[in-house]
């Protein structure tokens, strides 16, 4: 989940790239699940990587952890050419599901 204190933190307080911030999201972000089930789905690690890489990214922005450490571990097998567990995929995705709740009930979200 967002740690949302540690996110306004971040940004200074500034609720306008904090808004900027959580519709980029949405707008980039906001079908990763799909994305994701069907990389892995078609076994496409380098297609996996650079989807979980950018996801991570803009997490870590969020100041969100739980799936940010999950997403770097994928990121991590995929730079390998290890394919990731199902397990660790499916409670990535959870989190990220977690999070696109989150964010879609944050009042600075359009």
């Amino acid at each position: 989940m967002i740690d949302y204190n540690a996110f306004t933190e971040a940004m200074d307080g500034d609720e306008e790239m904090m808004s900027m911030i959580i519709d980029l999201y949405g707008a980039e972000h906001g079908e990763d699940i799909d994305l994701i089930t069907g990389l892995y789905a078609s076994k496409n690690i380098e297609g996996l990587y650079q989807a979980v890489h950018s996801l991570k990214g803009v997490l870590l922005t969020l100041c969100e952890d739980n799936a940010s450490q999950q997403l770097e571990t994928i990121e991590r097998l995929c730079k390998q050419g290890q394919m990731p567990s199902k397990d660790l995929i499916d409670n990535v995705l959870a989190e990220v599901a977690n999070v696109n709740s989150q964010v879609e009930s944050l009042s600075l979200a359009n």
